[in-house]
């Protein structure tokens, strides 16, 4: 059983800390997308029979670039399209805090998240923050989940202000999710054994 991991925006592959101390550790590739220094070493590759865990935009990484490479898909406060379920006037509006202050915009994000302080200024990547920004804004892999063969598992967070219930729902389906009563925005880091235990379950009812 081999599991790939892809946080989400703002965050580095260290969300997965905790949740890995639940799961074997030799069966583990991380995927970083650069925004936030700092985190576990980044391998790009992993094998075709993965369970692969996307955490919120780490779900649609996973949907576009994933080139369908793993058995079972966890979603874990995941989408397939951020805008138009969220304004993209919301968006430019964070990108121009980073441009303008960085260390602050970061910080109110990480806050609203659930994850006050996760990691100094000096650690920021700015330039791929914005970029994934831009990823948001503009990517739809709706049409690369319709196309998913595999088994799709879904955690989200009632109380997560990032991808509220209401957008959660209308991207998976009601009946499809799995709900935390809360958790934020970063579940993973909330509640680590929650989401391990689920993903476990969910592993080995996958075919093999």
């Amino acid at each position: 059983m081999h599991f790939v991991f892809v946080h989400g925006w703002g965050f580095n592959a260290g969300v997965w800390a905790d949740m890995g101390a639940y799961l074997p550790v030799s069966a583990i590739t991380l995927i970083d997308l650069g925004f936030v220094a700092g985190g576990p070493a980044s391998h790009e590759d992993w094998p075709d029979d993965a369970i692969a865990v996307g955490h919120s935009l780490g779900l649609m990484w996973l949907l576009k670039e994933g080139k369908g490479s793993f058995k079972g898909l966890v979603s874990i406060q995941g989408f397939d399209r951020f805008s138009p379920h969220v304004p993209e006037g919301r968006v430019a509006a964070l990108k121009r805090g980073l441009a303008r202050d960085p260390g602050g915009t970061m910080a109110a994000f990480w806050r609203s998240c659930g994850a006050p302080d996760f990691a100094p200024t000096e650690a920021l990547n700015v330039a791929r923050l914005d970029e994934g920004l831009d990823w948001l804004m503009h990517w739809d892999a709706e049409a690369a989940k319709k196309r998913l063969q595999c088994p799709i598992l879904t955690l989200a967070a009632r109380d997560d202000v990032i991808v509220p219930p209401a957008m959660s729902e209308a991207v998976w389906g009601t009946e499809n999710i799995v709900w935390s009563p809360d958790g934020g925005h970063i579940l993973p880091l909330r509640h680590p054994d929650w989401c391990a235990r689920h993903v476990l379950e969910f592993a080995n009812s996958v075919p093999s």
